[in-house]
C-alpha cells in the first residue's frame, strides 16, 4: 500500500465530505443564496477539520508511516481551499440577500 492509498483510507470520511463540498461549489449558481449559506457553513467545518488534523500531523504521520510534513502539507492544502469555498460562499451568499433586499424595496 503506498502513502497515498493509506492516507485516503484514514481520512477516507473527511475526503468524501471534501469532495462533496467541492462538486457543489462547482456547480453553485450566482443566483443560489441558500445553497451558498450551507456550503459556507459546511466549508468552514470542514477547514476546521482539516486544521486540526495538519496540527496533529506528527501524531498521525507516525500512524500512517507518511513524511510529517507532506502529511501537514497535504492537510493544510486542503484547509486553505475550504477557507477560499467559505469566503466565495460568503460573498455569494451576501449578494443574493442584496439582491432580495433591493427587489422587496422595489416594490
Amino acid at each position: 500500500m503506498n502513502d497515498n492509498e493509506k492516507v485516503q483510507l484514514i481520512f477516507k470520511e473527511d475526503l468524501e465530505q471534501y469532495q462533496f463540498v467541492m462538486d457543489n461549489v462547482e456547480t453553485l449558481s450566482s443566483e443560489d443564496g441558500a445553497t451558498a449559506y450551507k456550503l459556507a457553513q459546511m466549508s468552514l467545518s470542514q477547514a476546521d477539520r482539516w486544521l486540526e488534523i495538519s496540527l496533529n500531523a506528527n501524531k498521525l504521520s507516525r500512524e500512517v508511516s507518511v513524511a510529517k510534513t507532506d502529511l501537514y502539507n497535504y492537510t493544510y492544502h486542503k484547509y486553505r481551499i475550504l477557507m477560499t469555498i467559505h469566503e466565495f460562499c460568503r460573498v455569494v451568499y451576501r449578494q443574493c440577500s442584496e439582491a432580495e433586499r433591493c427587489r422587496w424595496n422595489e416594490n
